[in-house]
């Protein structure tokens, strides 16, 4: 995908659309049922996310490879299947700088490489790495709409059982 450039693919609730940049990957899927995620805030409260089928679960990892792709797929699993919460850190958490995936989910969200990893409960927006930061993917019926200034690739695979 080249500078802002906008594009429509097409995805089904059993695969899985990775964008590819060169120091991390995205992995997105359709929520593919009404699911309610639990999001764990840093005060104590907990929040829930009501996502319908056609919304978007989004994971961004800070590597690539087959073993990012694991993970991400692992993830979505346990949030989509397992009912697995979210976790937001509080700003200038310590394991912020450890993380090696944070998770998304809506309608929209926006790749940015310029917060701290896990520690936005808006879930709008999502920490990524350079290459996908200023990409925004918007669900639509059928697939996703990606927008972006960024050079990255993407691919789109079955996603199978962790």
């Amino acid at each position: 995908m080249s500078v802002r450039e906008c594009r429509r693919v097409k995805l089904n609730p059993d695969e899985i659309l990775f964008l590819k940049g060169s120091s991390g990957e995205l992995g997105v899927v359709k929520a593919a049922k009404d699911i309610q995620i639990f999001i764990g805030m840093p005060e104590g409260e907990e929040i829930v996310q009501f996502l319908q089928d056609e919304d978007l679960i989004a994971v961004s990892a800070f590597s690539t490879g087959e073993k990012a792709e694991k993970g991400i797929k692992c993830m979505i699993h346990f949030l989509r299947e397992q009912g697995s919460p979210i976790i937001v850190l509080p700003k200038n958490h310590p394991t912020s700088k450890r993380l090696k995936m944070v998770v998304s989910c809506g309608d929209i969200i926006r790749l940015d490489c310029n917060i701290q990893p896990g520690t936005h409960p808006e879930q709008d927006i999502l920490c990524a790495c350079e290459d996908l930061s200023g990409v925004e993917i918007s669900a639509y019926d059928g697939g996703v709409e990606i927008k972006g200034t960024s050079d990255f690739s993407f691919e789109k695979n079955i996603i199978k059982k962790c």
